[in-house]
């Protein structure tokens, strides 16, 4: 009968720890959540102090513009507050999404375009080993790869599903 009655004990302990863990992990969620909402909106003010302040450049730019005589060769009017010049505009280029790069590419001559070497990241984790101190070793020649760390896997950890 003492075998069952901590067996119940020990089942109380756990459960007692899962619920204050889901009490913990919901306050969390809160939190995250009223942080965002909080942030969005600090954000969403700043976004339109700074949109305001943007337009009113821009159309002060305008006015200054206005008093270039461009017509007849003017570029720049110097005041005692500062310069301002006219210039013109050079080509600008929108390139779009990765997508509309891709599409432009299957059209365009291959001397237009470049070819770029990335690491082979499935090729390397069966080639290498990761040492305890986090270098990165080749198996073959126990060469320390240079620029190439990790943490090295094994450690136990706990992982908790709580049910809904």
């Amino acid at each position: 009968m003492e075998t069952t009655d901590y067996a119940l004990d020990e089942a109380a302990a756990i459960n007692q720890r899962l619920r204050e863990y889901k009490a913990n992990k919901n306050k969390l969620e809160a939190i995250d959540e009223s942080e965002r909402s909080e942030l969005q909106e600090v954000k969403d003010f700043y976004t339109y102090k700074r949109s305001k302040l943007e337009e009113d450049n821009e159309r002060l730019k305008q006015e200054l513009l206005g008093f270039i005589d461009t017509e007849n060769g003017q570029t720049s009017i110097t005041t005692s507050m500062g310069n301002v010049q006219a210039r013109t505009t050079k080509d600008s280029w929108k390139w779009g999404s990765k997508s509309t790069q891709q599409k432009a590419m299957k059209s365009l001559p291959s001397e237009l375009l470049k070819t770029v070497k990335e690491l082979d990241k499935a090729k390397i984790k069966e080639a290498t080993t990761i040492t305890d101190d986090g270098k990165v070793v080749l198996n073959d020649t126990g060469e320390i790869i240079n620029g190439l760390s990790g943490v090295k896997g094994g450690q136990k950890q706990v992982v908790i599903r709580l049910d809904k």
